[in-house]
């Protein structure tokens, strides 16, 4: 844990040294300022607990990405010559990516508490915050198979392009509920010639996505039920799925850095 920390250190030092530690606040800043400041009247819960989450779950993604390439450099062979495990380089920047979002969001939270049409109670950030972590920590562990430093070959478009398609079968969810998919996509006739034969897909997508779509009721305050009250618990199981696999891959990849 120690190493972790003074990696952790490291990492954030080197961010905040360079341009893409800037961008990092100001993607904060511009979010505040369009999604929070510009809005007329008062915010309420829902747009609150879903917007800053969901933007900062993203954020998340994005700067473990980001650190991660940074990460992916001739000047990381000493430090990893160093290491007992390849692991605890990987949990540095995952660890990193988090914290600096997670002081981000904290920040912006804050600010746009006085435009919540109605106080913040201990129950309602007890809901909130549970939610939040869980999401940042899932874009991380996204962020990771994003990167150069842990993909081994395969597409960054694929692998984005899987993401959109778990965000599109989210946003068709209302309540928490799946909304039929094969009928969303019957409209394209020469993609799905028979939607009923792609059903067991849409149904493996929606177990998939159910702890996300689950967090969103617990964000949004919509009664649930104690099975989808655990539903941050299981998103972070998730994400610890996702650091898992990054970790397998990197620590039995052949690591040729560029140099930078």
């Amino acid at each position: 844990m120690k190493r972790v920390g003074v990696l952790v250190s490291y990492f954030s030092r080197d961010l905040f040294r360079s341009w893409t530690g800037v961008l990092a606040i100001a993607g904060a800043l511009v979010f505040y300022l369009v999604a929070i400041a510009s809005v007329i009247g008062d915010l309420d819960r829902d747009y609150y607990a879903l917007v800053i989450g969901g933007f900062f779950g993203f954020w998340s993604l994005l700067l473990t990405v980001l650190l991660a390439d940074r990460a992916h450099c001739s000047t990381s062979y000493m430090i990893l010559y160093r290491l007992p495990a390849r692991a605890a380089f990987l949990a540095a920047v995952t660890l990193t990516a988090v914290l600096v979002t997670g002081i981000l969001e904290i920040a912006v939270a804050l600010f746009s508490l006085p435009r919540l049409e109605a106080p913040v109670t201990a129950s309602m950030a007890m809901d909130l915050l549970p939610v939040w972590v869980a999401w940042l920590a899932l874009g991380a562990g996204l962020g990771l198979h994003m990167s150069e430093l842990v993909r081994r070959g395969w597409s960054r478009t694929a692998l984005y392009g899987l993401l959109a398609l778990v965000l599109f079968v989210l946003s068709e969810r209302q309540g928490g509920a799946a909304v039929g998919l094969v009928d969303r996509l019957s409209w394209i006739p020469s993609f799905i010639v028979d939607p009923g034969r792609w059903e067991w897909l849409f149904r493996a997508v929606d177990v998939l996505i159910w702890p996300l779509a689950a967090a969103v009721r617990v964000a949004r305050a919509v009664p649930y039920t104690v099975l989808e009250s655990l539903s941050p618990a299981l998103t972070l199981l998730l994400a610890a799925v996702f650091y898992g696999l990054a970790a397998s891959l990197f620590n039995s990849k052949d690591l040729i850095l560029p140099d930078g």
